[in-house]
């Protein structure tokens, strides 16, 4: 689905309002993804997992793509990306992504059902929780995860880039998406919280949201976003991949003002072939509450 040229090259941070972390404080995670698409990426990925290993990381968070779209969609490459997270030093959180299933349909994939593919998905890769206290699946989905650390509440959602076929089955994994949020975002869930971070794979189209258009399955998410953080003040960091596009900018609006939400920022991940991976560090005490380190790879 994305570019598999074999490249590394400079990434442009953008110009913006947030803040770059050069030490360790507050809760420290890694963000990666949309990564390995190849066997040169693969081992890539182990300089990755292994430049994680050398921080104090509370968890490493990758958002889906465990292989290009054209890949074949078998299980024998299922686990071999399981062998590969289980070398994580740290408890490795893994979202889908359309790559990893819903993009199984094409011909030069296998041309497999996704709803098949996504069921081997979950034995495979999803059958054991990582050992992060607390974290609690959907049992409608157990791709979908929250945990809290301190003061801060962690969600993660099955929302590929791909669109879903409209079908029951479609259907019912937009609901159980946009449900799993619904339970995350609910008073209960959020007393002493803090801080948010809200992750999944797509990029859900800021700009055309903010502009009142863009797919359904998309607006009705960036809604419940929105809606949220304008009455409620809590710093918001969504985090996604999908476009293979490093940033982090403030690009969620009010849907019925219009107004920019400062209290949100995005960050979208690495993806191939501009490899790497960000550690974030969330501070709810520190002026800039959510702060980015992004590690690019080079090809020396």
């Amino acid at each position: 689905m994305k570019p598999s040229l074999l490249r590394i090259v400079r990434v442009l941070l953008l110009s913006g309002p947030v803040c770059v972390a050069h030490a360790d404080e507050g809760v420290s995670f890694a963000a990666w993804g949309d990564m390995p698409y190849s066997r040169f990426e693969r081992a890539l990925a182990e300089d990755i997992l292994q430049a994680q290993a050398r921080r104090a990381l509370a968890f490493s968070l990758h958002v889906g793509d465990i292989k290009s779209g054209s890949a074949p969609c078998d299980d024998a490459l299922l686990l071999d990306r399981r062998a590969l997270f289980e070398r994580s030093r740290h408890p490795l959180v893994l979202m889908a992504g359309d790559n990893d299933w819903l993009d199984c349909a094409r011909v030069q994939a296998g041309g497999h059902d996704p709803f098949e593919r996504l069921a081997a998905l979950r034995s495979v890769l999803f059958a054991q929780a990582p050992a992060l206290p607390g974290l609690h699946r959907s049992a409608a989905s157990p791709e979908q995860a929250r945990w809290r650390i301190g003061s801060v509440l962690f969600v993660t959602l099955n929302v590929p880039g791909s669109p879903l076929p409209d079908t029951a089955a479609g259907r019912g994994q937009a609901r159980d998406a946009l449900n799993w949020l619904d339970e995350a975002l609910q008073p209960e869930m959020l007393r002493d919280v803090r801080a948010l971070v809200v992750a999944f794979h797509a990029h859900p189209d800021f700009a055309a949201h903010a502009a009142g258009r863009g797919s359904q399955r998309y607006r009705a998410l960036l809604d419940r976003l929105a809606r949220f953080a304008s009455a409620d003040q809590r710093p918001l960091l969504v985090i996604h991949g999908d476009t293979h596009t490093w940033r982090v900018d403030k690009p969620l609006h009010d849907p019925d003002s219009g107004r920019r939400l400062d209290n949100v920022i995005r960050l979208e991940t690495h993806g191939s072939p501009w490899l790497g991976w960000t550690e974030v560090v969330v501070d709810p005490d520190a002026p800039a509450v959510f702060r980015f380190r992004p590690h690019r790879m080079s090809s020396e």
